[in-house]
């Protein structure tokens, strides 16, 4: 299901992005939750500490409190990965999205013939986006981890443990499970325990796999010709 974000401080832009979003979804036989709010401190405060993930974020820039794109800036600073399309009256603010990374800019003026357009385009890059992620859900956090950052997955009992270049994070779930979503994007089960990205190997032997920063894992004997074809077939 699909998390929007809508926040502007008129109420009736607001309400117009929410019915809009509304009857694209229902048009599309799509599913989102959407939370609606009329200053950027409120959805600032709703995505500290990961506590809520947004796929899209409408932002207005001129808010009263604290401005979109100063709002947009202190959501990237603390890891907010999000669709930012900002929503504006002027078009004064076009160059500070680059800062921020907007995904689009649309005018009020042009909100009625543009939003359409700009909602697929969202859909279309978050179909792209995902393919390149790994989702991690806990109880407290939804994170997105580029599948380019990880370097393994280890199976620890009930935990697995993602290893990537600047951490460790541990969730619940079968190694099976994330052998299986993962099955067209280069990682490798070289061990019941191991499912490791081919992009990160850097030489393999009969019994271990030696990864870019240095670590060496354990290699199944009844899994070492499958290994080493995988990995041949990656560098290709």
């Amino acid at each position: 299901m699909l998390t929007i974000a809508i926040c502007d401080d008129e109420k009736k832009i607001c309400d117009y992005i929410e019915n809009r979003t509304t009857e694209f979804l229902a048009k599309n036989d799509l599913e989102a939750e959407v939370s609606v709010f009329y200053d950027g401190s409120e959805l600032l405060k709703k995505c500290e500490n990961n506590t809520q993930h947004f796929d899209i974020i409408f932002l207005d820039i001129k808010m009263k409190t604290l401005n979109g794109v100063e709002c947009a800036k202190l959501l990237r600073d603390i890891g907010v990965n999000s669709l930012i399309v900002f929503i504006t009256s002027s078009a004064e603010y076009v160059f500070s999205g680059y800062e921020v990374k907007a995904f689009r800019y649309i005018l009020k003026t042009d909100l009625v013939n543009a939003f359409s357009r700009v909602f697929g385009e969202c859909l279309l890059e978050l179909k792209k986006l995902n393919t390149s992620f790994f989702t991690v859900k806990t109880s407290s956090s939804v994170k997105n981890i580029p599948l380019s950052d990880i370097l393994y997955f280890e199976s620890n009992k009930r935990l697995l443990n993602i290893h990537t270049k600047n951490e460790v994070l541990s969730f619940y779930e079968k190694l099976d499970n994330v052998e299986n979503e993962l099955k067209e994007k280069d990682f490798i089960r070289t061990h019941q325990s191991y499912l490791v990205n081919a992009q990160k190997i850097k030489s393999v032997s009969k019994d271990s796999v030696f990864l870019v920063n240095g670590f060496s894992l354990s290699v199944s004997k009844s899994k070492a010709t499958k290994v080493k074809d995988a990995y041949l077939w990656s560098k290709r």
